[in-house]
């Protein structure tokens, strides 16, 4: 019953992706992947294909995948806390969570790809140090708009990105912030995934 309900959810995530996906590719062009929120998404519909792939082949879903996916949950369930608690209060809460594919990209997407990989998903106990490549990931995404936001190549796409607009005490707050909140719920997920037990 878990594996065709795994099957079930990551169809229809693979579905509701692609819809986001080519969405945002009329909507922003190549710039789409200057949005986290996109990023992630994206990875998720990559993550979800590779799941639904090995199992649907009757193969054990590899570490790498397993990885890929605690990344893209991780960053789906930021972006959903940011756009929930920090854009959509500014910006308004139709925009953020019900126009076009927004609910896709920040509410539905993070649901269903926290409950694939904490509740379905058959995998090996991955080490605690899994909790950190979310993280590391997002400063790399976070260092790299930096730079370009510098040489004014890039604007943006998040305020507190705007290296020129913003304080640099601001920039590193924003830094901070996420990075703890990204640690937190990897270790969140983490628990959640391998509570007593060394495989699920």
């Amino acid at each position: 019953m878990k594996g065709r309900l795994l099957i079930v959810i990551n169809i229809v995530i693979i579905i509701l992706e692609l819809i986001a996906f080519v969405h945002d590719c009329f909507a922003f062009g190549v710039s789409l992947f200057e949005w986290y929120t996109v990023d992630s998404n994206v990875l998720q519909l990559v993550v979800s294909a590779m799941v639904l792939f090995y199992v649907l082949n009757g193969k054990d879903i590899p570490g790498f995948v397993t990885v890929l996916h605690f990344i893209s949950a991780v960053g789906l369930a930021v972006t959903f806390l940011i756009a929930a608690f920090v854009l959509a209060p500014e910006g308004g809460v139709e925009y953020y969570f019900l126009e076009n594919v927004a609910p896709i990209n920040h509410f539905i997407g993070p649901l269903l790809s926290a409950i694939s990989i904490l509740f379905f998903e058959k995998v090996e106990k991955l080490p605690m140090k899994i909790i950190a490549w979310p993280a590391g990931v997002t400063l790399v995404y976070g260092v790299i708009c930096l730079v370009l936001n510098a040489v004014n190549v890039l604007d943006g796409p998040y305020f507190f990105l705007k290296i020129h607009e913003q304080p640099m005490g601001t920039i590193i707050l924003w830094f901070g912030i996420i990075a703890v909140l990204c640690v937190a719920l990897a270790f969140l997920f983490y628990k959640v995934k391998w509570r007593k037990v060394r495989g699920n």
